[in-house]
Formats: structure tokens, sequence, C-alpha cells
């Protein structure tokens, strides 16, 4: 399908738009209902739009490249974790609990 295709050749921008719809956090779990919503709404801003089923067709076989890529790890029939280390929350320094006991008398 070529709005599969589409998707697939423009992964780092389809991941950033989903993203901005979903909760995306590298190391984090996707399901593929929220998946297909993205595939729908992403399509429709690019002036393609989808039957419900098409849509789905689409999602199935842009997740099985995404998981051929390695950007999801399938979980089980419904849900990935997301293994995209561009998304990753920043690290967080944990102070020394003497140092913080200090700051706070």
């Amino acid at each position: 399908m070529k709005e599969a295709d589409i998707i697939i050749s423009n992964s780092p921008e389809f991941l950033k738009f989903l993203k901005t719809k979903f909760t995306l956090i590298h190391q984090s779990n996707f399901f593929f209902r929220d998946f297909h919503y993205g595939v729908m709404l992403y399509l429709q801003e690019h002036r393609m739009k989808l039957k419900y089923q098409d849509a789905e067709r689409v999602a199935i076989l842009v997740g099985a490249a995404f998981e051929e890529k390695g950007i999801f790890k399938r979980i089980d029939h419904q849900s990935w974790r997301l293994d995209y280390p561009e998304f990753a929350l920043p690290k967080v320094e944990k102070a020394p609990v003497a140092a913080a006991a200090a700051k706070a008398s």
C-alpha cells in the first residue's frame, strides 16, 4: 500500500507526529489501537483519508516494518514496547543523601 510506504519512508517524522498525539517514551508500551488512530490522523493531515479498516491494514503493515527495524518490540497481539532512544526521558541526577540533608537544614 502506498500509504504504508509513505509512513515507513518518513519514519522519524511520523514518530514525532505520534509523540504529539500520544505519550511515546523510549522503553514504554504502545498499543495497536493508539497506533492505528495515529496512522489515520497522520494520513488525514497529508490529505489521505482512509476508511477505518483500510487504516487498520496500513497500521498492521507499518507496525510490522517498525518491528523489522527494531523500533517496536512485540509484547503481545495488541501492544509493543517502543525502542527509540531519541524519545528517552532526560536523566535526572540524584543528590547524595548527605548533601540533600545538609541543604534542608
